[in-house]
């Protein structure tokens, strides 16, 4: 396992981007050409992993060529950046097949969230590589009408444009739950996927992070039990702050439940440790996404509604 963290190339026009489907089944197929399209108007070449495009129940085809995917992009020195193509499930299911010393030998940018959480936390752990939680190619890249911040971000980031120290700007409603600032490495994701990882040798080490969380479509008492397990394991006596992006389409269940009961969960839980906590950041499955360099130092000013990288994320 490696400790140290290493920073990918910085992209330019006229690099070739990969997109791969390490998880759920890519079922708009028109979206290859349009996400394709997009990429090719800003100047850069697009190779779409052999296994991308298949189909198993709903998996992108087998474990094993979904893994081998991944493995080959990453040996593949004419690919400068991978993009998942969406999340939905199945990263878990070949964690134990990606050769995670080709990844350190071979770094380059990595991007996605939502399920794509676990295989960045596979990444930063066992080969020590900064990965991006950030928008999904079909799903962000692949409409008509793609998100300004999201796509200025995207570029900035991979482009090299943005220097430490950087504040993002949050052009979504924020709310302190517990003030403080404090400064750590960022990692974390998607809730549920976090959550499902304890136990197992992929789960990341915590200690002093500033956490980042966010989901979607879960129920309240979801919510509720799976910020419980973080507790009884003793996550939130180990992190410095948490970041929550917003828990999009929360399902109702015996009467109606609005982003409000969230966060007054999350109050609750949180009120015996009041470390710095803040809800409502552009990390999330809503249209707006920052991208985030994981496996970095930040800065996170919960009164100030503030996250600022500060440190060097890329070549």
């Amino acid at each position: 396992m490696s400790e140290v963290l290493i920073k990918p190339e910085s992209l330019k026009p006229g690099d070739t981007i990969g997109i791969l489907s390490p998880a759920g089944v890519v079922r708009d197929e028109h979206l290859w050409d349009t996400t394709t399209s997009y990429f090719e108007s800003k100047g850069y070449k697009v190779k779409i992993a052999q296994h991308a495009g298949d189909k198993k129940d709903y998996l992108a085809g087998r474990d094993e060529d979904r893994a081998n995917d991944i493995n080959t992009f990453f040996k593949d020195d004419s690919i400068k950046a991978i993009i998942c193509s969406r999340g939905g499930y199945g990263s878990h299911r070949i964690l134990d097949k990606i050769d995670y010393e080709l990844i350190k030998e071979n770094p380059k940018i990595f991007y996605g969230y939502s399920d794509i959480t676990a295989l960045h936390a596979a990444i930063n752990k066992f080969s020590g590589v900064i990965t991006f939680h950030g928008p999904l190619a079909l799903s962000d890249f692949g409409n008509k009408n793609n998100d300004e911040y999201t796509i200025n971000t995207f570029f900035e980031i991979v482009e090299g444009k943005i220097q430490p120290p950087y504040t993002f700007n949050n052009p979504c409603n924020y709310e302190c739950l517990y003030p403080g600032q404090v400064k750590g490495k960022l990692a974390g994701g998607n809730l549920a996927v976090l959550v499902s990882l304890l136990g197992t040798k992929y789960f990341p080490d915590l200690k002093d992070k500033i956490l980042l969380l966010e989901d979607i479509g879960e129920p309240l008492y979801k919510i509720d039990r799976m910020l419980m397990q973080l507790k009884l394991a003793g996550i939130f006596e180990q992190v410095k702050g948490i970041l929550f992006a917003d828990f999009t389409g929360i399902c109702k269940n015996n009467g109606k439940q609005t982003k409000a009961d969230v966060k007054n969960l999350i109050k609750e839980l949180l009120s015996e440790y009041k470390i710095p906590a803040g809800y409502g950041f552009p990390a999330s499955h809503e249209k707006i996404k920052a991208t985030l360099p994981l496996g970095v130092e930040y800065e996170f000013n919960a009164d100030k509604n503030s996250l600022s990288i500060i440190d060097k994320y890329i070549k």
